[in-house]
């Protein structure tokens, strides 16, 4: 019998469809169907498969298109590609794209579900109203990215290592540390928050000493470190957070320990989840990050989506908030408002999200948030956060500056040429935002 897993099948041939649908439902799984790559990307969103299967010349948009999109949407949810007119091009051509399987019509039944099996056990069912999924309990999301997200979460938790949340302020990667320590064999041991900005260079690397009676590691041992905004490290608090991911690593890989004439130091039993807001590429790059600890973080990296990537949550998120914010008034959007609140921009992402709801509701005598209200505390906070001009010019300039420097892997004078200044004023640009071109070759 399957395990229950809830699988997706695409075919145009309603008969192959019937039949592959009623093979994998009597060997216990939760099938849906459907009878084009369109309609199963709708499928897809209402649904949310552990695995897809389908087939790969459809009418329409065909199987390889169809992964394209998943790929773009769920990358580690599988895809099994069938086909009638199997080719040594067409599978290397869906290999290479990240199909999981690819079977040929007519296939095997059993080799069919041994497949089918192997997707499931790599596809974890992360249904919120599933017992076992108390773990995303504080997620609250219908998003396809989002989702996606949590799938990657429960992969951190289960393997225990190492990884790096990138995410914009406010998107939740808070809630997903939390998520992931539920999920594993930590959920009973300490979850120690350290944001990195909130101390001074001195404090931060005497707090990341392993051997401090008091630090981070030993408040931590037998749970989890949740290291935010890790780019605002110090150098040398850099240097001790890379000593302890060497050593967990020495110690738990035998590559690692390859020409080491001595036993890894030992360290606290902790796992380390590091966050930052933006990519640290461009940090690396001008050297305020080490490249070493960065490869180190980043072999395990997770993508938290914006609000604006996940605008299907506004809904639920708005009611979720609103039930907590006043539970006496059961309070709850008018329809105005929440075309409001979908309309906006969210450079704050979720947090922002809450605290608009939080003022709009303060004023409300009805159990109505009303459009007006929502719409004036949603005007008055684009206004508070605006930046001041020459802060944006600022960092529009760097950033840009950057980008530049990569593109053109650290040539001034090719550099020069695309932002149409002569060389004397490029490099007077580069000085003043403390960039060197060396860094990028």
């Amino acid at each position: 019998m399957g395990q229950g897993g809830r699988i997706l099948v695409v075919d145009d041939d309603p008969g192959m469809l019937h039949l592959i649908g009623l093979r994998l439902a009597s060997a216990g799984y939760q099938v849906t169907t459907a009878e084009s790559g369109e309609a199963a990307l709708l499928g897809f969103r209402e649904h949310l498969p552990q695995l897809v299967i389908t087939d790969l010349y459809m009418r329409g948009m065909d199987g390889l298109a169809l992964l394209d999109h998943l790929q773009a949407a769920a990358p580690s949810v599988p895809v099994i590609m069938l086909t009638a007119h199997g080719s040594i091009p067409d599978a290397i051509s869906a290999t290479q794209r990240g199909v999981f399987g690819f079977l040929t019509k007519p296939f095997d039944g059993q080799e069919l579900l041994q497949r089918v099996g192997e997707a499931i056990r790599l596809s974890p069912l992360l249904n919120p109203e599933h017992v076992s999924a108390q773990w995303r309990k504080e997620v609250v999301s219908v998003s396809v990215r989002m989702e996606e997200a949590l799938r990657q979460a429960l992969r951190i938790s289960l393997e225990g290592k190492a990884a790096l949340l990138v995410g914009p302020g406010g998107s939740g990667k808070a809630t997903l540390v939390r998520a992931i320590q539920r999920a594993g064999a930590r959920s009973a041991g300490p979850l120690v928050h350290l944001l990195a900005a909130d101390y001074p260079p001195s404090v931060q690397e005497a707090m990341l000493s392993p051997h401090d009676a008091e630090g981070v590691w030993q408040r931590a041992a037998g749970g989890l470190v949740y290291l935010a905004e890790v780019g605002a490290l110090s150098p040398a608090a850099q240097a001790r957070l890379f000593a302890v991911l060497l050593a967990q690593m020495q110690a738990s890989d035998p590559l690692y320990r390859l020409g080491q004439a001595s036993q890894p130091e030992a360290v606290p039993d902790v796992q380390i989840i590091a966050s930052t807001p933006r990519s640290l590429e461009a940090a690396v790059a001008d050297g305020r990050f080490r490249r070493d600890l960065y490869y180190l973080l980043s072999k395990v990296s997770l993508q938290v989506p914006s609000l604006s990537e996940r605008p299907e949550d506004i809904a639920v998120l708005g009611q979720h908030f609103l039930a907590a914010i006043r539970p006496e008034l059961g309070l709850r959007l008018a329809p105005g408002a929440l075309q409001a609140l979908q309309a906006a921009r969210w450079p704050d992402n979720v947090r922002q999200l809450r605290l608009v709801l939080e003022q709009a509701a303060a004023t409300s005598l009805t159990p109505v948030l009303t459009e007006t209200a929502v719409r004036r505390v949603i005007r008055q906070y684009a206004a508070e956060s605006l930046a001041g001009f020459d802060d944006a010019r600022r960092d529009f300039e760097r950033d840009y500056l950057i980008r530049l420097l990569q593109t053109t892997a650290g040539n001034v004078t090719h550099a020069a040429r695309i932002a149409r200044r002569n060389r004397t004023e490029f490099y007077k640009l580069l000085a003043r935002h403390g960039l060197d071109p060396v860094d990028f070759k």
